[in-house]
């Protein structure tokens, strides 16, 4: 197993991860069940990614765009497949 497949690995536990912690955070609130997604921008803040917006191609832009805003865990197990394709392609 070389390290691209090892770091898809991790990547895929990590999405499992916050998907648990999301799902158990969600039922511990009092009253009616909320399901609260964190992505990018609510984990490193809107003025970090304003660098987005001052792209000049619009596919590019609106690609990012896309990728920053999804659900951390859907970006989590994406680059963990992403990963182990890779680490499959490049293995002996």
């Amino acid at each position: 197993m070389n390290r691209i497949t090892l770091l898809g690995l991790i990547f895929l536990r990590l999405g499992g991860c916050i998907l648990g912690f999301q799902a158990i955070s969600s039922m511990m609130s009092a009253g009616q069940i909320t399901w609260e997604t964190l992505n990018l921008v609510d984990v490193t803040g809107q003025e970090t990614l304003k660098w987005v917006n001052g792209i000049s191609m619009q596919m590019l832009q609106k690609g990012l765009r896309y990728i920053v805003t999804m659900p951390l865990y859907m970006l989590s197990f994406a680059v963990g497949v992403l990963l182990l394709i890779v680490g499959g392609f490049m293995s002996k």
